[in-house]
């Protein structure tokens, strides 16, 4: 009699500690999920940071008295306030790629991806995009090699990424994208859209023309402040 209520309680005993042990399986998957969320979370966290870098240093060229903001003034009395009422959207979609074709002569041109859109004459409180994959935010991107008809051929490495003279992700260029885009929704430069037919490119070089010093003064302040 003895025996058999000893075993009975063994066997309750087992059960009762399998209910309540870990299982390996299930404490384990959590932290794996956890730890996915918040890499994805800390790489939006970061691009946050830099655009928040990039829209305080625009908006301090914007807000000065310079050549630059003058410019702008021209176009919008108001340029300053215009800037300081966007709001921005940044694109994860599909990856973005330098486009490689050859031209008659031998010589390789690129077509680097784009950076920012908006819309033409948008005015207030208006939305930027910004591609994830493209210069606001990368220093290099993936080639990809194009024939004649428009089709791709083969992936040709890595190509730096650049806004005019300034490498990607660098404060200079992405002053200069953010300062672009203010200029399609103030009307202070014309339309411009993603094609090989380099308006885009023209109007970031008058940006420049009008800017790159205030641009240059604004990002060595970033430097020196050891952001």
């Amino acid at each position: 009699m003895f025996l058999a209520r000893e075993l009975q309680a063994m066997i309750v005993g087992t059960i009762v500690g399998m209910m309540f042990a870990p299982c390996p399986a299930h404490s384990q998957a959590p932290s794996k999920k956890d730890d996915r969320v918040r890499s994805k979370l800390s790489a939006a966290d970061k691009r946050e940071a830099v655009l928040q870098r990039a829209r305080e240093q625009t908006l301090a060229i914007l807000q000065s008295d310079n050549a630059c903001s003058a410019w702008f003034r021209e176009t919008d009395a108001d340029a300053a306030e215009v800037f300081e009422s966007l709001h921005y959207e940044i694109d994860s979609g599909n990856a973005s790629y330098i486009f490689l074709i050859t031209d008659w002569r031998g010589e390789p041109l690129y077509k680097h991806p784009w950076a920012a859109r908006t819309n033409q004459l948008a005015g207030r409180n208006s939305t930027v995009r910004l591609n994830s994959y493209g210069p606001f935010f990368k220093s290099n991107s993936p080639v990809l090699v194009m024939n004649f008809g428009g089709a791709s051929t083969r992936f040709d490495g890595n190509h730096m990424l650049t806004i005019a003279s300034f490498r990607g992700s660098t404060i200079e260029a992405q002053i200069t994208i953010l300062l672009h885009e203010l200029g399609h929704i103030t009307g202070r430069i014309p339309e411009d859209d993603d094609s090989w037919d380099g308006r885009a490119a023209q109007n970031t070089e008058e940006v420049l023309r009008n800017c790159k010093k205030e641009i240059r003064e604004h990002a060595q302040n970033v430097s020196h402040r050891g952001n």
